[in-house]
Formats: C-alpha cells, structure tokens, sequence
C-alpha cells in the first residue's frame, strides 16, 4: 500500500468518525480521537530529530482531557525506530520535538508561541488564529471532517519538514515560501 492510499484511507475512516447524531460529549470525544489520529500523521511524515533519550516527545498545554487521549493512542508507538511519548508540557518545552497546544485563549497561545520561537520544535494547536500567533499547523474540524492548515514559513522557523503526501491534504499559507514540504 502507497503512502498516498494508507493517508486516503487513515483520512476517509477518521473523517466517517464524526457524525451529527452524537451526544454533545461524544462529538468533543469524537473530535479528540480525529484530532489525536492526525497528531500521529505528524509524528509519522514529519522529520523530526529525536530528544536526546532518543524519542519522539509531544508535549501538550492546554486541556488534560487532550493529553489523556494522546497518552492512550500515542504513548509507547514507535516510528522511524524512535519511541513515542506524551507528556503535559511544562514551562520549559525543550525536550519536546511536538508541541500541541489544546487551548483557543490567543494570549496563552501568544504566550507559548514566543517562549517556543528558539526551539526546534512543530507547534501543532486547534485555535483560529494559531498560524497567526506564529504556529506551524492548526487543525480544525469543519462540516464533519478533520482538516488542518500549514505555515511554511513557520515550519522553516521550526525546522521541521513535513511530507508533501500529507501536506496536500490541508491547506498552505505563504505557499512558494519556505522549504516546509519535502
């Protein structure tokens, strides 16, 4: 199986997760696992040099319930032969090469987004105005579906590249800008 059909097929069953029927605490669940689902792409097709312990960490701020969610569908993967961990972020984010942000208040975003400049980590975050704030991805949730949208500029900041299978599934800003997709 193709990179493109695994992505085709990972999107269609993520995408077929969410439906209208659902209780208003199932649908924030439902969009937990869609979102926590995609994180992992991230974690899969993105380069990401590994911590010095030599694994793939994703730090998250914001909502616990997020990190409980991460905690059981990431922890302990593997990808590239790297370990997968999650942990809730602490003030100091460097020794995390992912960082979700699972809040929509635009000063903690700003906050974060400015104590993250220096790292070399891919900020991901779930909030309108993340990209503006400085951050690399944003996923939302829009008719049912998951989708997300890319900075190049932001991933170059980062130094992160992501494959150009799964950036073709959201949508760029400042496209032609950057060396984001490889």
């Amino acid at each position: 199986m193709t990179v493109r059909s695994k992505l085709v097929w990972l999107l269609a069953i993520l995408a077929l997760g969410l439906t209208p029927c659902r209780a208003v605490q199932g649908m924030a669940d439902s969009e937990d696992e869609l979102k926590s689902a995609t994180v992992w792409l991230f974690v899969q097709y993105s380069k990401l040099a590994p911590g010095a312990d030599g694994s793939i960490t994703v730090g998250v701020l914001g909502r616990p319930s997020f990190v409980n969610v991460l905690r059981r569908n990431l922890d302990g993967k593997s990808t590239g032969g790297h370990a997968v961990k999650v942990v809730e972020a602490k003030p100091d984010l460097r020794c995390c090469q992912i960082v979700y942000l699972a809040t929509d208040k635009n000063e903690e975003i700003r906050r974060v987004m400015q104590s993250a400049q220096p790292l070399r980590a891919l900020t991901l975050g779930e909030s309108d105005r993340f990209l503006d704030h400085g951050g690399a991805v944003n996923l939302f949730i829009a008719d049912g579906h998951i989708g997300f949208e890319a900075s190049l500029e932001a991933l170059d900041r980062c130094g992160v590249s992501i494959s150009s299978n799964l950036l073709k599934f959201g949508q760029i800003r400042n496209r032609g800008k950057g060396s984001g997709a490889k």
